[in-house]
């Protein structure tokens, strides 16, 4: 009895540690780490099982987003998802500001961790969008699509035409057009996905899109007036709750449906009903 009351007062100081370093209550993180001691009750949060709740419960369908997403998630890299890197991590997908969700996307694109993106990397990120299909599409079509495809992400994003996309890069083009965010690959759930999983635990699962629409506009505005955009890194969020922890050690992490469309149209209809103009 004492071993539960001990346990149940360790994760409400560790709920109250969450809530300041996070965008969910107190209430709502202490809910999160129960639903993390439940995944944990049936084994190990590795990769497989990471996945499997990535796909079940936040529609991230493509393959290497899929790993993509948990190597992010993953920051200590033991292969664990641990009870911090789960509440962090969907902290960022549930409720995250336009600056943290930019630098989220990035460094899941960033698959060699240098801060920047090259050809090659687009190519791997986007390699799951395009299927051979008998009579209809073949292998060397394929080939010839995603090189194209890839020159289109090129000249979309990289700005300075230095052959790279850095991050700064890959910010000014998501402020000025927010289609681009996913433009390398799905990897953040839908709406809809995201209202069913914060349903489970708390009321406040459809409160957020209007305040991240007013902090995405507020950012395009210091754009245009030319004065300094907030900065956020996904690598250092959550370090001062385990300081001096090996958890804390640093590592480099690291659909094309849609995509044409995405990047043919910069600022269309959709990112203009999006930006609420």
């Amino acid at each position: 009895m004492s071993d539960r009351i001990g346990k149940q007062k360790s994760t409400s100081d560790f709920a109250v540690k969450l809530s300041q370093r996070t965008r969910f209550s107190q209430e709502e993180c202490r809910s999160l780490l129960f639903i993390h001691q439940r995944m944990t009750n049936l084994g190990k949060v590795d990769r497989l099982r990471f996945r499997e709740v990535l796909h079940a419960a936040f529609d991230i369908t493509d393959d290497v987003m899929l790993d993509r997403v948990y190597r992010v998630f993953d920051k200590d890299n033991d292969g664990i998802i641990n009870e911090l890197e789960w509440v962090v991590g969907v902290s960022i997908l549930c409720r995250g500001s336009p600056e943290q969700l930019i630098d989220f996307c990035y460094t899941v694109y960033d698959i060699n961790g240098d801060k920047s993106l090259a050809r090659e990397e687009l190519s791997h990120c986007l390699k799951g969008g395009l299927i051979p299909y008998a009579g209809v599409i073949n292998a060397d079509e394929i080939e010839e699509g995603m090189r194209e495809v890839v020159e289109i992400g090129m000249k979309k994003l990289d700005k300075d035409k230095d052959g790279q996309i850095t991050q700064e890069d890959f910010t000014n083009a998501c402020y000025s057009d927010p289609l681009l965010l996913q433009s390398i690959g799905p990897c953040l759930p839908p709406a809809r996905s995201l209202a069913a999983f914060m349903a489970t635990f708390t009321e406040n699962y459809r409160t957020y899109s209007t305040e991240w629409n007013d902090e995405w506009k507020e950012q395009q505005r210091r754009i245009e007036a030319g004065e300094p955009l907030e900065t956020y890194s996904v690598r250092e969020f959550g370090k001062s709750i385990y300081p001096g922890s090996a958890r804390n050690k640093s590592r480099k992490t690291g659909a094309m449906t849609g995509l044409r469309k995405t990047m043919g149209n910069p600022g269309g209809s959709r990112s203009k009903k999006f930006l609420g103009k």
